[in-house]
């Protein structure tokens, strides 16, 4: 008798847990359906009022699953291309986030160790007294904390695309010095960027395809590659970058990545879909698929924060830094994070651990589209934390979105009627300025005669000139809605010999 006692009352635990398991699945279930209800229909309404949202991806993960995952809008707007889950975007400096894992591992591997110094890493560069290359450790240039300065080399690998080896090894030894003590944050690409042109020696492998096997392949990251040349040959429609706010409608913008200036601050595309997968290898530490891709310990070093740093930040701030995360907080709760930005595109990676909620928000959009993917963020992290109650007022919000765009529009309008009023300053013929001119430390600019008009090229990068106030000087947009002016140099009735711009100086070396 007691014998059936203790299989009957074995028998009813059991039943019970499997029922209180069941009712936790079918619960689940419902919130996931009831927040991905909310969700669609705040994403709706805001895509179909503020207008000027080219396209927006969003993924929100809880646990080891996704629970929302939609794309609206236009990708490709003149193609009529609609934005899909498996869409790739320009994710800008949220590349860092994969690049500091990546760095994890390899010292894990013992084949990048992160206590070694630069000097030690890289003996072949004569790096300058002021550098302390024998004390600044790799952690130091993948925690913005080295202090060192290198305005050229950072900007050939992000902007111009001027990366050739041997000149980068130049640049690196003759133009870096010490801006701040080492262990002071400033955040700063550079560090990353001479990181992997380490790495790129050492390993003799390009850190693209580091970030491939280590991470991009394990998490079946089917379209996701710092190599912008494989999304062209295998014919993906990755969103255009777009600005929104002018008076003429929706401008694609001209300087959309290539393989050149795709670097590992900022050089990865992807879709939301791998980016589920993202999310949830980084909110179990390592396990995905029920396997332990990286050990838990080396997973938990980069999201920790390696240095103290106090911000604003939007949204959330932040307390610390790790290999590529803000660590932060959001109602009491840790919060992991990092924004990416580049002209015509926003993207924004946050996930709770405690909660174990991740979203990643893709939008094609330089301007709102920051705005929109930090509110979207609270509101899931509120949503998931209360029960399905968040203290994020949508209504409201598509309110406020409205009046930024509104605000935004007047602002842009504004200066660009004031630069419509400035009168051209160059003394000579315009023929007298056309011309190729050198700058060791950033390379070549050629200076064209187009249609009437001076168009100037660097690298990737080609602006038609504008009135500006200064004599002999011309406004550029280099990079697409930033200013930068230009000065030559000239005797009246000669070529210009030289010109200026942004400080530094190229010398003519040749005539047209």
């Amino acid at each position: 008798m007691l014998h059936r006692y203790i299989i009957t009352k074995t028998c009813s635990v059991g039943s019970l847990l499997l029922a209180l398991f069941f009712a936790a699945c079918t619960s689940q279930a419902q919130n996931a359906e009831q927040f991905a209800k909310e969700t669609d229909e705040f994403l709706t309404k805001l895509t179909n009022t503020v207008k000027e949202l080219p396209s927006i991806s969003v993924v929100v993960v809880k646990g080891d699953r996704p629970v929302f995952m939609k794309s609206y809008g236009y990708a490709d707007i003149a193609n009529k291309v609609k934005a899909q889950n498996n869409t790739p975007y320009y994710i800008a400096s949220s590349t860092k986030s994969f690049m500091g894992m990546a760095a994890a591992i390899l010292d894990h591997q013992g084949k990048v160790k992160l206590n070694a110094t630069l000097a030690e890493s890289m003996p072949y560069i004569k790096f300058d007294t002021s550098v302390k290359a024998d004390q600044v450790k790799l952690r130091d240039l993948l925690t913005h904390t080295s202090g060192i300065k290198n305005a050229y080399f950072g900007f050939r690998a992000a902007y111009s695309g001027n990366i050739d080896r041997k000149e980068m090894d130049w640049v690196l030894e003759n133009k870096s010095g010490r801006r701040d003590e080492i262990g002071k944050y400033r955040y700063t690409n550079l560090g990353y960027n001479i990181y992997t042109h380490m790495t790129d020696k050492k390993l003799g492998m390009p850190w693209q395809d580091v970030l491939d096997n280590l991470l991009f392949k394990p998490l079946g990251m089917k379209r996701t590659t710092a190599y912008m040349s494989l999304a062209k040959k295998k014919g993906w429609k990755y969103a255009k970058p777009y600005f929104t706010l002018g008076n003429n409608g929706y401008e694609e913008l001209y300087l959309m990545k290539k393989d050149n200036t795709m670097q590992s601050a900022g050089g990865v595309i992807t879709t939301v879909e791998d980016m589920a997968n993202w999310l949830i290898f980084n909110i179990n530490e390592g396990k995905f698929k029920g396997k332990q891709l990286v050990p838990a310990k080396v997973v938990r070093m980069a999201h920790s924060p390696l240095v103290k740093r106090k911000s604003d930040r939007r949204p959330y701030g932040s307390q610390g830094y790790g290999l590529g995360w803000e660590n932060a907080t959001y109602q009491g709760k840790r919060v992991l994070q990092h924004d990416g930005g580049f002209a015509g595109f926003r993207t924004h990676v946050a996930f709770m651990p405690d909660t174990k909620v991740g979203i990643t928000v893709l939008v094609n959009d330089g301007w709102i589209g920051g705005h929109v993917a930090h509110e979207l963020s609270r509101f899931a992290f509120d949503w998931w934390m209360n029960e399905g109650k968040s203290s994020r007022n949508l209504e409201a919000y598509i309110k406020t979105a409205t009046k930024k765009v509104k605000k935004y529009r007047k602002l842009i309008a504004k200066d660009k009627a004031k630069r419509a009023k400035r009168a051209w300053t160059l003394t000579e013929p315009l023929a007298s300025y056309v011309g190729t001119y050198y700058n060791k430390s950033l390379g070549k600019v050629c200076v064209k005669l187009k249609n009437g008009k001076l168009e100037v090229s660097h690298g990737n990068m080609h602006a038609v000139a504008e009135p500006y106030p200064k004599e002999n000087a011309i406004r550029l947009e280099m990079v697409p809605k930033r200013g930068w002016g230009l000065k030559f140099i000239v005797e009246q009735g000669k070529k210009a010999s030289a010109l200026s711009m942004d400080g530094d100086v190229f010398k003519r070396i040749q005539s047209k």
